[in-house]
């Protein structure tokens, strides 16, 4: 009953592990048990990101997603994969990593960059990194925010359609400025992601959820129908007396949400880049999205993109507890072997056990065989004997002749 037991279980063990393999069957592992077993301990952010992309990458996968992104002539992904390459120590052949080179040095033409830099700080809009670096350039001097605030204040005022995602988190922009103790000091990372964020929403990077969650966050921080209020009295010709009012007027604003939320994207910005960035923010839906990719880009810098696109894992809770079957079983190898050796000892004990029975039994018929043949003659003189006194019995029971006299 054992070995019949032990068998199915192994037959179940090993399609278990094939079905995982196969299909990518994933466990979350409770982080109590996690650490009593003593999965990952030890290791660092950096180091546990690599183990766990061991398991999602290949020769061949990365690169088919170079050969495919220099086809494309798309030099983020091209430059993205080329780095998952060169960390992981995959050789490329053919020439693939010059060609994603020059795709990349098409990218950084410094004509291209001038003219997209001069637009960017003057119109906080453009396609490309150097035109987002005028755009920061811009906001950082203050310039950027009045900008879009007499744009988009007039248009407000005169009743034409405009942005009120952009009239917002401009004013988010000066009161980052002028209220450092709101911001804990760090004013200019805030307006660095605000700069970031309006560049995105104008490029068309930002989800329709995302961006309506950081206006409702800008909502509650700042009293849009206020700010209106104020640019009424102040004349936008003027940029000296409008920077006095509007910064008088938003240096009470005090919520830190807002200030905490562009913080840590353009801390996102500052691990992967500018590009990458500006991808993530398409990954974005909800306000924790940002807390996510914040922690995984703190461990997996500018290769967070392609971590989270080859194992499916959005959150760094998943990266760290998440794993395949087959992934926990072979980190635990000794315990496989373990358990397959037992069940082989029980299937094993089990076979010894049935033979040992056939042996006893196909001694015992030898046996009887043997005694049946040394026990035929002895039967047989046996009936001859019984067979002789049954008829001397008889003779001696039959009565004597009379004889008779004449």
């Amino acid at each position: 009953m054992i070995g019949r037991i032990a068998f199915f279980l192994l037959l179940g063990t090993l399609g278990l592990g094939a079905c995982a393999l196969a299909f990518d069957w994933r466990i979350t592992l409770p982080e109590k048990l996690a650490d009593t077993i003593g999965w990952r301990a030890g290791m660092t952010d950096a180091e546990i990101v690599d183990d766990d992309l061991a398991w999602y990458m290949s020769d061949d996968k990365i690169a088919g997603r170079i050969h495919d992104a220099v086809q494309r002539d798309d030099a983020a992904d091209t430059m993205l994969w080329l780095d998952m390459a060169r960390k992981a120590g995959i050789p490329l052949a053919g020439g693939l990593e010059a060609a994603a080179m020059a795709v990349q040095a098409r990218e950084d033409s410094f004509d291209t960059q001038l003219a997209d830099f001069t637009s960017g700080f003057a119109t906080g809009q453009g396609d490309t990194l150097a035109g987002l670096g005028g755009s920061i350039a811009s906001d950082l001097t203050v310039y950027g925010d009045l900008r879009d605030i007499t744009v988009e204040g007039g248009k407000a005022l005169v009743g034409e359609e405009y942005s009120e995602f952009i009239l917002g988190l401009s004013a988010i922009g000066i009161a980052a400025t002028v209220g450092t103790t709101a911001t804990g000091g760090g004013g200019v990372v805030v307006k660095a992601g605000v700069s970031f964020v309006k560049f995105a929403k104008r490029a068309g990077h930002l989800t329709a959820g995302f961006a309506a969650r950081l206006l409702r966050l800008t909502d509650e921080a700042i009293d849009l129908p206020g700010l209106k209020s104020t640019l009424r009295t102040i004349n936008l010709a003027d940029p000296t007396g409008s920077w006095l009012r509007l910064s008088k007027y938003l240096s009470n604003v005090n919520d830190a949400r807002i200030f905490k939320v562009l913080g840590k994207m353009e801390a996102i910005r500052a691990e992967v880049g500018t590009t990458e960035a500006l991808r993530l923010l398409k990954r974005m839906d909800k306000i924790e999205d940002v807390d996510e990719i914040h922690d995984i880009a703190k461990a997996a810098g500018k290769r967070t993109r392609g971590v989270m696109e080859l194992t499916g894992k959005r959150t760094w809770r998943a990266i760290k507890y998440t794993a395949n079957i087959v992934q926990i079983a072979f980190k635990y190898v000794w315990a496989l072997l373990l358990w397959i050796g037992g069940l082989l000892a029980a299937i094993l004990l089990r076979i010894a056990i049935s033979a040992w029975r056939l042996f006893r039994f196909a001694v015992r018929r030898v046996r009887k065989r043997r005694t049946r043949r040394r026990s035929i003659p002895t039967r047989h003189g046996e009936v001859l004997a019984q067979r002789a006194s049954n008829h001397a019995h008889r003779l001696n029971r039959a009565p004597s002749p009379r004889l008779t006299v004449s």
